[in-house]
């Protein structure tokens, strides 16, 4: 009895990580047509910053959440215009559950999230890295070294 339930813990454990690995690969739709071209949109990224956890749950109607990492979606495709982004910050300590407006989103441009901590509450600001041909994001895999994935426009 005692080697079953063994054996039932170690195949949770393989199963979550095996689904964490496939989570992230690719950036996430912000949007509902799925056949529109990706050289007309752009990419909405969480920086990379050890301390904090960021993760985009939401383009303004859409929901980005992503079951595999617990909603810890690092990067999104968005279509040009004006942006709602809906996102989860966390820290050792705290959550937040802030959202940022994007005015006037371009295609092919990169814009960066970056999370700061005001003293009280996590937050959340966003910069233009302007236009680019390919961004490049690296997904920890512990206790593996990051792996590098790119998605091109």
């Amino acid at each position: 009895m005692h080697y079953l339930r063994t054996m039932a813990v170690v195949a949770a454990c393989v199963l979550a990580v095996g689904c964490s690995q496939l989570a992230g690969r690719r950036p996430l739709l912000g949007y509902k047509d799925k056949d529109h071209p990706k050289s007309d949109t752009a990419l909405v990224v969480c920086a990379e910053q050890p301390q904090y956890i960021c993760g985009i749950t939401g383009v303004n109607d859409k929901s980005t959440w992503e079951k595999y990492n617990g909603g810890k979606t690092p990067w999104v495709r968005v279509l040009p215009g004006d942006q709602v982004i809906r996102l989860t910050l966390s820290n050792s300590h705290l959550i937040n559950r802030p959202w940022l407006k994007i005015n006037n989103v371009q295609a092919g441009h990169v814009y960066r999230i970056t999370v700061g901590f005001s003293g009280t509450a996590l937050t959340a600001t966003w910069v233009d890295l302007g236009r680019m041909d390919s961004y490049t994001i690296h997904m920890p895999q512990f206790p593996l070294k990051p792996k590098s994935y790119t998605a091109h426009f």
